[in-house]
């Protein structure tokens, strides 16, 4: 036992393989007439399982986050040809109308929305009535409008008259997903989204 013990000292760690060597060693060398004692070498062997169930777990630990990310990819993949729900507040406008949608943190009385061109000037203004908390979204008829990007922002009050916050999302059909730097992104309305600023998923079904 003293062996072992200043061999792992000297060498700070010792393998599993290194341990069963000295352990062999130890049985051809002990001395015939004073056997190595039953208790200690049951306890050397409980010593040589219980680091190799730990090496064992460390080579699985190494594996798990490459299988997570793969796992993770797959479920990204799913995803496309679905629609989706983000943070952001931005319009894509291509067509006759376009849909904008936020979410309400509580029911409001009334509630402005200001629609900005990529240059940041006024091109809009919807005004909304009583609506309940959650997601809602709105019709913006822009017909007139000529097609690109525009940024939306909203003002709220409640039942009370009291001001309250309103978060802008980014509404859509998945088209594609990609992974940067570790952190993985959907591609919604042809606009790159981190997913962690989705907020659901909703399946289309045929």
């Amino acid at each position: 036992m003293s062996t072992i013990q200043g061999a792992a000292k000297d060498n700070n760690v010792m393998g599993k393989d290194a341990f069963m060597q000295m352990l062999i060693a130890q049985l051809k060398n002990q001395d015939p007439l004073n056997p190595m004692d039953g208790t200690e070498f049951a306890v050397q062997l409980a010593q040589f399982t219980s680091l190799e169930k730990l090496t064992n777990l460390n080579e699985t630990m190494k594996v798990l986050p490459e299988y997570l990310s793969s796992f993770a990819n797959a479920q990204m993949v799913n995803m496309i040809g679905n629609e989706a729900v983000a943070k952001g507040n931005v319009i894509d406008v291509n067509s006759t109308s376009a849909k904008v949608t936020y979410r309400l943190p509580s029911a409001v009385s009334s509630a402005t929305i200001k629609i900005y061109n990529p240059s940041g000037m006024l091109v809009d203004t919807l005004k909304v009535g009583s609506q309940e908390a959650g997601v809602n979204s709105m019709t913006w008829n822009c017909g007139n409008i000529a097609p690109g990007s525009y940024t939306y922002d909203i003002s709220a009050v409640d039942q009370n008259g009291k001001a309250i916050a309103v978060d802008t999302l980014l509404q859509g059909m998945v088209t594609g997903a990609s992974f940067k730097n570790g952190s993985a992104y959907l591609t919604i309305h042809g606009r790159e989204v981190a997913f962690a600023d989705v907020i659901s998923i909703n399946k289309i079904t045929n």
